[in-house]
């Protein structure tokens, strides 16, 4: 059952070729009608057609046995033929009785025309485009045998070459139009000989450059019209050398040359030669430029350059300048020190280099001094940065004008640079210093001032990445407070350092500026040659301080070697110096806030998480201090729920006692090699009984093996405990829970996932605070004292790893991860 795909018809491409083939056809001479004649004879059948089909008609350009009625309609709407199945599957189409197809039965030339077996073949251009088809047809069912369709298809492929040569005669002819048009058009001389040197071609500006019309010249020998007589003989041994194949290095290639003109007049050409194969032989081709002007024009400048560049040579200001085509005719010692060459160096090349604006941003070569001075502008003092691969930047100050002659004619333009590096970064550290306190002011945090302090700073130095670290004390590492990198640089966020690696842990390590004048040539311990994959080559980290030492350091990186610059250095830690006094003055603030919350929540805590159980062991105490009955089973209940709470008093205790401890550092840790994954397992069972009674999906995922760890058995068992209780608390029944344990070399991470209540968002920051709880989880009045997350963070950190904690958007819940290290023997 034939299959019909429209998308097929409507293909622009196709149309576009459909038509021209239409047209080629429907012009043609060639016998279309013949070859149809012959397909339908050669199958014995009664009618054969040629159809293109578009997306909308069937069009009819060959035909063969129609009846009179039909002979002379050149086109039917597509959707009533055979023809577009065959186009739309792109393949032949074989119908023995239409009628007895569902698809076929109903198209109109069988209900109308009455056909009933049909046998088409695809005709295609030469791009594999598919037109239409080659078919016959009979108004009474047929068989038709693998010689049919394999005549059919013999037809199509004539029909196809013949469309292939009509359209090939057809751009051969357009093709010799648009090149006689070009010739007779252009502004260089053309001239056409064979290769024994007598004239075929000439045009219009041959006729203007010799002053020999077309009429006089052509079938006249080359020698004798432009070839002055002193290079005859050896014009005469080239023709003989090309016509033997020889000269190849000469074809393509601009020479300059002397030809004389009709009076006689000898003058310089450029020329440009190819020998090229025609249906009558080889022949060469020449285009010919008359360059008189331009000659005598280099000889003038070239006698005037050698006393301008002698000149210029002894200024110390970098001078470019460019003749009146815009091309650099002039390119001194100082500016060949500016852009990194020597006095051999090109000066083409060494002036495009030159392509920094005062941002650094890269500027096109419209946009350059010399070439706006080459359209006329007049610059004075344009400021510009010089960056060159594996060099500092460099600042300038540029004059540029063009250059004329005394009734104003153009003769080029000159610019000139000043280096003003040292003066310029001086005044932009200045400034930026007054930036970074203004910044500071304005802050609320170091965190919040960060990215816009380090990108201040970095745009000052020309420097294209910046990052602000901060001491963790507890995990005794450095932590990536802030970062800024200019746009096209991929630097990946990096991970804690610890002391003496990168140039930052330098800096911390020993409390003094560190620079790195060669990233790419330091030692691997530094754990910065990764950055030098990046394109960053100087690294200068300076240390951050406050009342208690080291808090923290400024690290900035450049993208080129650069030695080190004490008053760089100076300013930077001045800079640095800042940040220390805003961190101690923001962390005293902060302190007294803490303070003064810490003390409203452990208020909020005696109030009500330490007042219940004592007034219920109070009341009970009460009851049996004055209870005159010995009812044994009442006492014992009593004193149960006197122990009960005494022991909540006594974990609570605990909490705040060894929270304090590890903060402090005076409680130590006790680190033995152990197994994480068992811990996991065993804290999971431990709480399987709560999520069954809760009905929770509670899904555990551990490794096959082993998840070594270094760490203190107790404590990190309480905050595995600790998040997983959580999680099946705070989850609604018949929720989920899940308690995923990821182990690599790298160490181990844990998720704890459930779809509970969640964390407000603008509580989020404070979660691992001591005292803290969530709002909803108080409103909810469940009981607790917000000690359990900070001492999970306490004990996590002091192991080396960190915890952390997300969302889920829209749904419900949230996600823990703890990650720590692992177990190195």
């Amino acid at each position: 059952m034939p299959q019909l795909d429209t998308g097929v018809l409507a293909q622009p491409e196709r149309l576009r070729a459909l038509r021209r083939a239409h047209l080629l056809l429907s012009s043609s001479s060639a016998p279309v009608d013949g070859l149809v004649r012959l397909a339908a004879r050669s199958v014995v059948a009664p009618v054969g057609l040629l159809t293109l089909v578009d997306d909308e008609r069937m069009h009819v350009v060959g035909r063969h046995g129609l009846p009179p009625d039909l002979d002379q309609v050149h086109a039917e709407p597509a959707t009533s033929s055979f023809c577009q199945f065959v186009v739309s599957e792109d393949s032949a189409l074989v119908v023995r009785d239409a009628r007895e197809d569902p698809v076929l039965r109903d198209l109109g030339v069988v209900t109308s025309r009455h056909i009933t077996a049909y046998l088409g073949q695809p005709v295609h251009d030469a791009a594999g485009n598919t037109l239409g088809a080659v078919c016959v047809t009979d108004s009474v069912p047929r068989h038709w045998t693998d010689d049919d369709i394999a005549a059919i298809a013999e037809c199509a492929g004539l029909i196809e070459l013949m469309l292939a040569a009509e359209a090939s005669r057809e751009d051969i002819a357009l093709a010799a139009a648009e090149t006689d048009a070009v010739l007779e058009t252009a502004l260089e001389a053309f001239v056409a000989i064979e290769l024994s040197g007598e004239i075929t071609r000439w045009n219009r500006a041959a006729e203007r450059t010799f002053g020999w019309t077309a009429a006089e010249a052509i079938g006249q020998h080359v020698h004798e019209l432009i070839i002055p007589e002193r290079f005859r003989a050896a014009h005469r041994a080239g023709l003989v050398r090309l016509a033997r194949g020889g000269l190849p290095r000469l074809l393509g290639q601009r020479l300059q040359l002397y030809a004389v003109n009709r009076a006689g007049d000898e003058f310089p050409v450029e020329l440009t030669l190819n020998v090229v194969e025609g249906p009558l032989g080889r022949h060469a081709h020449a285009f010919i430029y008359d360059i008189s002007e331009r000659v005598t024009a280099e000889r003038q400048l070239a006698r005037e350059r050698h006393f301008l560049s002698a000149l210029l040579d002894n200024l110390d200001a970098g001078v470019v300048a460019s003749d009146e085509r815009g091309k650099l005719i002039l390119f001194n010692r100082a500016m060949r020190e500016i852009a990194g060459h020597d006095a051999d160096g090109s000066a083409q090349d060494a002036w495009t280099a030159l392509r920094s604006a005062p941002g650094g941003e890269p500027i096109s070569g419209e946009d350059m001094p010399l070439t706006r001075a080459f359209r006329g502008e007049h610059i004075r003092d344009a400021e510009y940065v010089i960056h060159l691969p594996d060099r500092p930047r460099r600042s300038f100050t540029v004059n540029a004008q063009p250059i004329r002659d005394s009734d104003g004619t153009r003769l080029g333009a000159v610019a000139a640079l000043h280096e003003v590096t040292d003066r310029r970064r001086a005044q932009r550290l200045i400034e930026c210093e007054l930036a970074v306190s203004r910044i500071l002011e304005q802050a609320p945090t170091i965190q919040q001032a960060g990215p816009e302090l380090l990108e201040t700073v970095a745009r000052t130095l020309r420097w294209p990445h910046s990052e602000m670290w901060l001491v963790d004390k507890v995990g005794n590492v450095l932590r990536n407070a802030a970062m800024w990198t200019e746009p096209g640089y991929e630097i990946p966020y990096p991970d804690p350092l610890a002391p003496g690696k990168g140039v930052s842990g330098v800096a911390w390590e020993t409390g003094q500026p560190t620079w790195i004048p060669d990233i790419s040539a330091v030692n691997s311990h530094l754990n910065v040659p990764s950055l030098a994959k990046h394109g960053l080559r100087v690294g200068l980290a300076i240390p951050i301080r406050d009342g208690s030492g080291v808090t923290g350091t400024l690290s900035f990186f450049g993208d080129a070697a650069e030695e080190p610059e004490q008053s760089l250095i100076a300013l930077l830690s001045g800079i640095a110096a800042h940040v220390g006094q805003f961190l101690e003055r923001r962390r005293a603030e902060d302190l007294a806030k803490q303070l003064a919350r810490t003390k409203d929540e452990f208020i909020a805590l005696v109030g009500h998480e330490l007042r219940t159980p004592l007034t219920s062991i109070s009341s009970y105490t009460e009851l049996l201090l004055h209870d005159d009955h010995d009812d044994e089973a009442t006492r014992e209940q009593f004193l149960a729920v006197i122990a009960r709470n005494a022991e909540n008093l006594r974990a609570i205790i605990d909490d705040l006692l060894d929270l304090a401890g590890l903060e402090s550092g005076y409680v130590t840790m006790v680190e033995r090699p152990l197994d994480f994954a068992a811990v996991v397992r065993e804290v999971a069972g431990a709480n399987a009984q709560a999520a069954r009674e809760k009905d929770l999906d509670v899904t555990v995922v551990l490794p096959e093996g082993a998840a070594p760890v270094a760490g203190d058995l107790p404590r990190l068992r309480k905050v595995v405990d600790h998040l997983v209780t959580n999680a099946v608390k705070f989850t609604p029944a018949g929720g989920r829970v899940e308690i995923r344990l990821d182990s690599d070399v790298a160490g181990v991470t844990l998720h704890v996932v459930d779809t509970g209540v969640g964390i407000p968002q603008e509580e989020r920051s404070r979660l691992f605070e001591r005292f803290f709880r969530g709002s909803n989880i108080r409103n909810q009045g469940v009981p607790g004292t917000g000690l359990g997350l900070a001492i999970s963070r306490t004990v996590v950190e002091r192991h080396g790893g960190s915890i952390t904690v997300t969302d889920h958007g829209d749904k419900p819940g949230t996600t823990f991860v703890v990650r720590l290290p692992a177990y190195c023997p």
